[in-house]
């Protein structure tokens, strides 16, 4: 994930100092969410921890999207006092995109992004790229102020007014309202939660979408508690309507075997009604259709990661590579690297077990360096042999805290959950011998970050700060 730096903030109101964190290299094949932060308009957005007082930065950025060969460049006017200055932000960002690329991945549009100094227009021209149009966008910031218009009414006005405004009411509504509950659940503070539930349950009960998401909910439960052929075709027969169908599709995919159609031929050669033989004739078209479409995108998908793997190999700085492709590093990457190694390994081929190898590492040593220090250090001793392991230990004792014990006595309990009794023991293994080592290192360690100040700056230590149009004050780095 590109990285992030802290940036000192001054709250107008309270004049608390704080730190928040700051994206600048904003690349979609890296970080997906990144599109809809922009979208959202949750990019370096900063709340004061004391007061609540909040606001955007105005700190320039540039968002890239390689598969649209797009740069785009916020410049607002506080860059800078110039022109110039404005200029060297500007050929700053655009270089540190570079940078972060393969060589062979860099391109001229690159170098010419188109620059915006109103994140307005900015937002307008990524919906224009996804192909969504600003009454889209209206429509979902309207049902967004009508959630927030229902918790504030009494109850008693709720059915009027969703009676009167029944197209807001849709399947975006109930996310908005689930988003909020959960950051209640989270310990954010909103105003009236308790009405969350009680406004949740009454649209469930008094909508069609409501009763139809609450059906939805109710068959994947009962799917999900014992997933099998028999289930799943119970749950696509009752299944209120085609997303319910295309969500239960998706997975159970790995269910939709013979033996599964023969019982749905079944079903349907057996119909009572003419009618009911006609709808699980219906529903066995868009299954059909269904799979097919899913299976046809899979092995799309198989097809991109074997030419990622295939660039990967060929690169000169694979690492760089891998880092811009961090959302393509997944199951299906790794089942495409493991089917090749193997293919190697079993033709002989020394060389090209030696290029995988090599494409490999430079993988894990992306991912690691994305990972929490927690998870990075265990995948490591994961894979030491058991001879090295105690030099390994030796050599991260900084690494060894408490914390890190924790975690491996959880991870330890998630692999046994996950019936994965070999690796389950192997981490027992290393966590009994980290503690044999670590005990008295862990605790020192500890006590010397405690004793560590994080460093923070006061007020008047310098006269580089630039007040935001929010009125937040940002410590120049």
């Amino acid at each position: 994930m590109p990285p992030r730096y802290m940036a000192t903030v001054t709250c107008p109101s309270c004049r608390t100092r704080f730190q928040t964190p700051v994206e600048q290299i904003l690349d979609v094949r890296v970080d997906p969410g990144a599109r809809n932060r922009i979208i959202g308009g949750s990019i370096n957005v900063a709340v004061c921890p004391s007061c609540g007082t909040g606001g955007a930065l105005n700190i320039p950025f540039i968002y890239h999207d390689p598969e649209k060969e797009v740069a785009l460049l916020y410049l607002p006017i506080e860059s800078g006092p110039t022109e110039v200055e404005r200029q060297r932000a500007a050929g700053q960002l655009a270089r540190q995109l570079m940078d972060a690329m393969a060589p062979e991945e860099r391109r001229g549009y690159l170098l010419q992004p188109e620059t915006f100094i109103s994140m307005d227009t900015l937002v307008k021209r990524v919906l224009e790229l996804e192909g969504i149009s600003e009454e889209d966008m209206a429509e979902a910031q309207r049902q967004r102020e009508f959630v927030v218009e229902l918790l504030q009414a009494e109850p008693a006005d709720w059915p009027e007014m969703v009676a009167n405004n029944e197209s807001l009411i849709d399947e975006g509504a109930f996310a908005f309202l689930e988003y909020l509950m959960q950051l209640v659940a989270s310990g954010q503070q909103i105003a009236e939660p308790e009405k969350l539930e009680t406004l949740h349950e009454f649209l469930v009960q008094e909508t069609d979408i409501g009763k139809v998401l609450a059906q939805r909910s109710e068959i994947f439960r009962s799917f999900a508690q014992n997933p099998s052929r028999e289930s799943l075709l119970d749950a696509l027969t009752r299944a209120p309507d085609e997303e319910t169908i295309t969500l239960l599709v998706q997975s159970g995919i790995s269910l939709m075997d013979y033996g599964f159609f023969q019982s749905l031929v079944k079903q349907i050669d057996t119909a009572e009604s003419p009618e009911e033989k006609a709808e699980l004739q219906k529903l066995r078209r868009t299954i059909l259709d269904l799979r097919d479409e899913m299976m046809k995108q899979s092995e799309e998908e198989v097809r991109e990661r074997t030419a990622l793997l295939s660039k990967l190999i060929q690169s000169s700085d694979p690492q760089r590579l891998a880092a811009s492709h961090m959302a393509e590093l997944d199951e299906i990457f790794f089942a495409v690297l493991g089917g090749q190694m193997r293919e190697a390994q079993q033709q002989g081929d020394t060389k090209a077990v030696e290029e995988i190898q090599r494409a490999a590492s430079a993988v894990n040593r992306v991912i690691e360096g994305s990972m929490p220090p927690e998870v990075s250090l265990a995948r490591r001793l994961m894979a030491v042999p058991e001879e090295q392991l105690d030099q390994q230990l030796e050599s991260a004792k900084e690494l060894l805290t408490p914390r890190f014990l924790e975690f491996l006595e959880a991870m330890g309990q998630s692999l046994v959950e996950q019936g994965q009794a070999e690796a389950a023991e192997r981490l027992a293994r290393v966590a009994t011998r980290a503690r044999r080592i670590a005990p008295a290192a862990a605790e020192a360690a500890t006590e010397r970050r405690e004793q560590q100040p994080a460093a923070q700056a006061q007020p008047g230590d310098s006269d580089s700060e630039t007040r935001t149009p929010s009125g937040l004050i940002i410590a120049k780095r």
